[in-house]
């Protein structure tokens, strides 16, 4: 099954995470901007179909909690 970075994100439903490739580099990347915050996670995939989707989302629901959580303190 073929999906888009929409769809990862859509699915992970956090209003401060994005996902990008990085062009001409061979990987991903989850990028938070929110609340003052700005992180970054890299995911060593060249094609974004090389995981699958559920491995897409507990990626990015970890990374957006972890950044959240960081908000907190």
């Amino acid at each position: 099954m073929m999906f888009t970075a929409a769809t990862v994100v859509h699915l992970i439903g956090d209003p401060c995470l994005k996902l990008y490739r990085a062009k001409g580099k061979g990987y991903w990347y989850f990028e938070f901007d929110g609340h003052g915050l700005l992180d970054t996670k890299i995911v060593l995939t060249e094609r974004l179909n090389d995981l699958p989707l559920h491995a897409w989302v507990n990626e990015g629901r970890t990374f957006a909690a972890a950044t959240r959580a960081k908000i907190e303190w």
